[in-house]
């Protein structure tokens, strides 16, 4: 039925890869506990690992300090992106994987990424879509009842590893009007897909599938589930 659906986390791995060369040095925000999940397909894994991994610097910041303990970057620091612990300009380029929503002062973290990126450095989000009307409905659900839900739908995800979420910068318009006042450019905004949420729910996915396929023009596309935006300096 959507034979070309995939999870957004290869389509966000895909886009660093695009931005990797040799020897460039890359900050990871809210790394937690990998730069690169080993639950993506393992041909993927195995190819970005030796691409990325091996070819970068990764500096990872996180205020969990658990997760941190267990990230594959390699240099980590306990600290929150509101006060990123570097100097100035000097990296290539900034990521953040599913971090965007939980922040709650978004135009200060963005001030510093821009802050600490060289001089034509990019950084790269990948986000909720506050547009996509599930998410809507998670934003107004109490977190408590959160870590009792999202385990259930993504099989293996701890309830630990469940943090509040804020959607304070989680729409085209409103990365765009934070970019804006902080002085980024906007090199391109993709809304994406990714794999069902009730997939781990057995028949239940069939129904979901089939909105996915009735929604999948391109009309439709500021409804889609995720957002991957690169940012320029």
């Amino acid at each position: 039925m959507t034979p070309w659906l995939r999870s957004s986390q290869e389509l966000y791995f895909e886009s660093v890869e695009s931005l990797v060369r040799p020897k460039i040095r890359i900050l990871d925000i809210g790394g937690g506990k990998a730069f690169l999940p080993e639950w993506l397909r393992p041909d993927l894994y195995r190819h970005w690992a030796k691409t990325i991994v091996d070819d970068v610097v990764i500096f990872s910041i996180d205020p969990h300090l658990p997760s941190l303990r267990q990230s594959t970057a390699h240099i980590n620091v306990c600290a929150v992106a509101e006060q990123i612990p570097f100097l100035s300009s000097i990296f290539d380029l900034v990521t953040a994987n599913m971090v965007v929503e939980h922040l709650a002062e978004p135009e200060l973290v963005l001030r510093e990424v821009f802050r600490v990126l060289s001089p034509g450095g990019a950084f790269l989000i990948h986000t909720p879509n506050l547009r996509f009307p599930p998410m809507t409905l998670s934003r107004m659900l109490p977190h408590t009842l959160k870590r009792v839900v999202v385990p259930v739908l993504e099989g293996g995800r701890k309830a630990e590893d469940v943090f509040p979420t804020l959607y304070r910068m989680n729409t085209k318009d409103a990365i765009a009007s934070v970019a804006a006042h902080v002085g980024f450019r906007i090199e391109w905004v993709h809304h994406v897909f990714t794999a069902p949420f009730t997939q781990m729910l057995g028949p239940f996915v069939f129904f979901e599938l089939v909105i996915i396929r009735l929604f999948s023009g391109e009309r439709f596309a500021s409804w889609r589930p995720d957002i991957i935006c690169l940012l320029r300096k």
